[in-house]
């Protein structure tokens, strides 16, 4: 039964595609990437929800519960917080710069040789955060379905994804990620109120989200490394340009903060109540679970379509900087290609690690002190502009130094990025001091 719904859900996702294609627009990369900015507060919050949902925030995060207990809801309430700090201070600055891209925004507040840098890190990143979301997929697929079963069906829907993504662009993806955001919330309530109903078990599990396994430090890791991103993100940044206006942006932001709250605690109680299971949330889906059929059909559901959301906004994020941002071109043919050549690309890394945080920690590890902390400096200043050279010493001693901690094991992120982060203070200081002696200069020379 599981199987036809999956045949189901592919070709829906084709059809919608093609359904919400505009080819007039489409041949601009910069209208493909943003749906033209027509998107209001609730599509803007349902699809940030989607693209947040993915990999890490349901299998790895069922993993993560065997390792730090109810501590793993810090996964998502992290994120919450950032979406918060996002709405209230990033929005209304990136909104009047006319940009379309994370990059594009470093262009214009700081220079072209910061954009290109940044460009090549994020796509170099989130190459990492596809293979995630596909890995996850792949994980969850086989465990559902038996044998080869579930590995043709893994390639059928990462196909599918790729496919839909490629031909309907922002304006397909925004929209299917919220259907997919709706299914997501009914598997998961159902789940949960299924493992309320079992007293004894609710009973026994420990709800408190700090413990001997993840302390102070853990958490202010945790949201330097993880929670940043949801501040200062191409994937949030896309929302945020796709929106009607910035009062949409700055509502949807915050809505997906709540429902994040919601979602990490429902996603870690059912893996505080699985935790003998090879995967506390996937296991919950085996034939063996003791999960009624019909909740482990719609929490499956939902999964894969998270699952998917995830991917496919991902997926044209990463596309859409190398089309604007490295190849400075505005063609969606192009894109199309690209997101062909990305998505098949990750789905063979998806068959290289089946370890769904590490890849995603080894894109943030990248992307945070290179990219992420050096721009979210820049944008909570009141400085318009900032020293490029300086700015981008900073942010590539920070960048090289997260991917070293990520290589060694070492605490280098944490190092590289306070470095990037007094680089970018010494930038502004710079402009500001120039501009002020400019300032005097003129000053003196008038009669």
């Amino acid at each position: 039964m599981f199987s036809l719904i999956l045949i189901a859900y592919v070709a829906a996702l084709i059809v919608l595609s093609l359904k919400l294609t505009d080819k007039a627009s489409s041949r601009s990369a910069a209208r493909f990437l943003t749906a033209n900015a027509t998107a209001g507060a609730l599509l803007c919050a349902l699809s940030l929800v989607s693209t947040i949902i993915g990999g890490s925030a349901t299998l790895g995060m069922g993993s993560l519960a065997q390792k730090t207990g109810a501590a793993a809801f810090w996964w998502l309430g992290v994120g919450s917080l950032g979406l918060f700090i996002h709405a209230r201070f990033i929005v209304p600055k990136i909104r009047a710069l006319g940009a379309c891209t994370l990059p594009d925004v470093l262009g214009r507040v700081v220079g072209r040789r910061a954009k290109r840098w940044s460009a090549l890190i994020i796509v170099l990143s989130w190459v990492g955060v596809v293979a995630a979301q596909f890995t996850a997929l792949r994980t969850l697929l086989t465990d559902i379905l038996p044998g080869l079963e579930g590995e043709i069906f893994f390639l059928l829907v990462a196909g599918a994804v790729i496919v839909h993504t490629a031909l309907g662009g922002q304006k397909a993806v925004i929209r299917t990620d919220a259907l997919q955001t709706l299914l997501l919330a009914g598997g998961f309530t159902l789940a949960g109120l299924w493992c309320v109903s079992r007293a004894p078990a609710f009973e026994a599990t420990e709800l408190i989200p700090f413990n001997e396994t993840f302390g102070l430090f853990d958490w202010i890791k945790l949201l330097l490394l993880v929670g940043i991103t949801y501040v200062i993100g191409p994937d949030m940044f896309s929302r945020t340009f796709a929106a009607r206006s910035t009062p949409d942006a700055q509502k949807g932001a915050v809505l997906a903060g709540v429902l994040l709250l919601f979602f990490g605690a429902a996603i870690t109680f059912l893996a505080l109540n699985n935790l003998s299971a090879a995967n506390p949330i996937s296991g919950w889906l085996t034939q063996v679970s003791p999960m009624p059929a019909l909740i482990r059909i719609a929490l499956a559901l939902g999964l894969v379509g998270a699952l998917a959301g995830s991917a496919d906004t991902v997926l044209l994020s990463a596309t859409g900087i190398v089309e604007r941002d490295i190849l400075e071109g505005d063609r969606s043919s192009r894109m199309r290609w690209l997101i062909a050549l990305f998505g098949t690309g990750s789905v063979i890394l998806a068959y290289e690690s089946a370890d769904i945080i590490g890849w995603l920690l080894y894109a943030y590890a990248l992307f945070v002190p290179g990219v992420a902390v050096p721009l979210l400096v820049v944008l909570l200043s009141k400085n318009a502009r900032c020293h490029e050279p300086i700015w981008l010493a900073g942010a590539v001693t920070g960048g090289f130094l997260g991917l070293a901690g990520n290589l060694t094991g070492a605490p280098l992120a944490l190092l590289g990025i306070v470095l990037a982060a007094a680089a970018t203070l010494l930038a502004l200081a710079r402009t500001s001091a120039t501009a002020t002696k400019k300032a005097l200069r003129n000053t003196a020379e008038e009669p």
